[in-house]
C-alpha cells in the first residue's frame, strides 16, 4: 500500500522527465566556468526537482477536467482517485517553499537574486498552468518559466554570467518552448473537446478517424523555431566562446541531424498513435539536451561529460521501469 502511494506521487510529479530540468540548472552553472564543489552540484539538481514539481503537479491539478476526457489518460492519480486534489495542492505549496527555504540554506550569498529569480519562474509557470490552453501562444509563458528556471543556476555562482552561459540558458528557453508546442501533439484527440487550445489546435492540426492532420503552418513554425535552435547551438563555436576540437563540433551536428530526424517523424505521422508520438518527443528532447553536454566539454571533461549524456537515459529508464512498468509512460 505504501509502496503503491509512493509511485502514485512520483506519477504525479512526473519524476521520469523531471531529470533534465534539473541538470538544466546544473548546466548552466557549469557554463559559468567557475570551479564548483559536486556539492553544490547536488543542491542545484534537487532545486530543479522542485521546480519540475511545482510546474508539473500545478499543472495536472488545473487540467484535470480536460484530462478527464481522454481513455488514454485514466491512469493518472488525480483521474483515477489514487491521489485527491487537496494533496495535489498542497504538494504544489511544499515545493514553493522548500525552493525558497533550501535556497537561504544553500546559497545565502545569493540569497536576494535567486529568490527574485524563483518568484519569476513560480509567476510565469503558474500563468501557463493555468491560462496556457486558453490563451494564444501561452508555450512562451512556460518557456519564460524555464529560462529563469536555468538562470538559477547560473546565479547561484555568480551575478556576472558570461555570454556562453547565457547562450545556454537560450538555448533551454528554445528547447522548452519547441517541447512544449510539440507536446500538444500527443492531446489533439482530445483537448478539444473541452474548449481547450493548445497551439496545435489552434493551428489547425486535428484527428480525423485515426488520420492525423498535422498542417504545413505548423510544420513551419516549429522548423522556424528548431532553425533558431540549431544557430544558437552552432554560435559557441563560431564566436570562439569555448575550446573544441574539430570533433566535438562534428559530434553537435550529428547530434543535431538525429534530433531532426526525430522531428521528422513526429510531423509526418499520418495515423495517430499517442505512443508513437511521445517516442519521436521524447529522443528528440534526449538528443536535443546531449548537444549541449558536448557544448560544455571542454568546461567539466570527459568524465563529466559522459555522464550527462548517460544520466538523463538512466534515469529516465529506471523511473519509466518503477512507475509504469516499461520503458514507455503510459499517460
Amino acid at each position: 500500500m505504501v509502496w503503491k502511494t509512493i509511485k502514485s506521487y512520483l506519477k504525479l510529479i512526473r519524476i521520469h522527465s523531471a531529470v533534465l530540468t534539473s541538470l538544466g540548472l546544473v548546466c548552466v552553472a557549469a557554463a559559468t566556468g567557475v570551479n564548483l564543489h559536486l556539492l553544490h552540484y547536488i543542491e542545484l539538481f534537487f532545486i530543479g526537482l522542485l521546480f519540475h514539481t511545482f510546474l508539473f503537479v500545478l499543472n495536472e491539478v488545473k487540467d484535470i477536467e480536460i484530462d478527464k476526457n481522454s481513455k488514454d489518460l485514466s491512469t493518472k492519480p488525480l483521474i483515477d482517485g489514487s491521489i485527491n486534489i487537496k494533496k495535489a495542492r498542497l504538494v504544489v505549496i511544499v515545493s514553493v517553499l522548500l525552493v525558497l527555504v533550501l535556497t537561504s540554506i544553500f546559497f545565502y550569498n545569493q540569497l536576494y537574486i535567486l529568490i527574485i529569480v524563483s518568484l519569476a519562474a513560480f509567476l510565469f509557470g503558474a500563468l501557463y498552468d493555468i491560462y496556457g490552453k486558453k490563451i494564444p501562444h501561452a508555450d512562451y509563458l512556460i518557456a519564460i518559466s524555464a529560462f529563469f528556471v536555468a538562470l538559477y543556476g547560473g546565479f547561484s555562482v555568480t551575478n556576472n554570467l558570461g555570454l556562453f552561459a547565457y547562450i545556454i540558458v537560450l538555448l533551454g528557453l528554445v528547447q522548452i518552448l519547441i517541447n512544449n508546442i510539440i507536446g500538444g501533439l500527443k492531446d489533439v484527440d482530445h483537448d478539444f473537446i473541452t474548449g481547450a487550445l493548445s497551439t496545435p489546435l489552434r493551428m489547425k492540426v486535428k484527428v480525423e478517424g485515426e488520420r492525423f492532420l498535422v498542417t504545413k503552418s505548423f510544420i513551419a513554425y516549429i522548423t522556424s523555431l528548431k532553425i533558431v535552435h540549431i544557430i544558437l547551438t552552432i554560435l559557441p563555436f563560431a564566436l570562439n566562446l569555448l575550446v573544441f576540437d574539430n570533433w566535438q563540433f562534428y559530434i553537435v551536428l550529428l547530434l543535431i541531424f538525429i534530433a531532426v530526424v526525430f522531428m521528422i517523424r513526429f510531423l509526418t505521422i499520418k495515423k495517430f498513435d499517442r505512443e508513437k508520438i511521445m517516442r519521436a518527443i521524447g529522443f528528440h528532447e534526449i538528443f536535443t539536451f546531449m548537444v549541449v553536454s558536448i557544448l560544455l566539454y571542454g568546461i567539466i571533461g570527459p568524465v563529466a561529460t559522459i555522464f550527462l549524456l548517460i544520466f538523463p537515459i538512466f534515469w529516465l529508464g529506471v523511473f519509466l521501469i518503477i512507475i509504469y512498468g516499461r520503458l514507455m509512460p503510459a499517460v
